[in-house]
This record gives structure tokens, sequence and C-alpha cells, in this order.
């Protein structure tokens, strides 16, 4: 088995064992929590990829606001002044 193929087997079960674990995990899930479930599986698979930090992750998650706030320009009024802080955090 050459590298390059190894490579695409190894992807493939890695996959395939993910959605099977989704599977199992949501059988066993309420409702309300599937969602959920399923964002946490798809951010933790990006972060694994790549494609996502894992800082810029947490940031989502935690929601962490900024404690000095600066004023918000004109141009980015459109944001709700009770997000602002929270994007400034960002």
């Amino acid at each position: 088995m050459t590298p390059r193929t190894l490579n695409k087997r190894v992807e493939a079960l890695t996959d395939s064992i993910t959605l099977e674990a989704f599977k199992y995990t949501r059988r066993g899930t309420f409702e309300r929590h599937k969602l959920l479930v399923a964002t946490m599986l798809c951010l933790r698979i990006q972060i694994r990829k790549k494609q996502l930090k894992e800082d810029e992750v947490e940031a989502l998650i935690m929601n962490k606001a900024a404690l000095e706030v600066q004023t918000q320009p004109e141009n980015l009024k459109m944001i709700p002044e009770s997000m602002w802080p929270s994007v400034v955090g960002l």
C-alpha cells in the first residue's frame, strides 16, 4: 500500500467512524440538545483539519466581552449596542 492510498484509507475510516459515533450519540440525545452536539462536533472536526483556530472557536463559545468598550463607529451602528462589547472582545 502506497503512502497516498494509506492516507486516503485512514481519512475514509476517520470519516466513517466519526459519522457512526455521531449517529450513536444522536440516538441517546434529547431533541433540544441535538443541534448543540452537531455544532460542537463540526467545530471540533474543523479544528482538527486546521480550518478553524481553537482560540477563535473558544472566543465564539465563551462570548468574552470586552471590559473597556470603545465608542461604536458610525459605520457599525447596525450592530446593537448590547452586542458591541462582545464584538470588541472578539
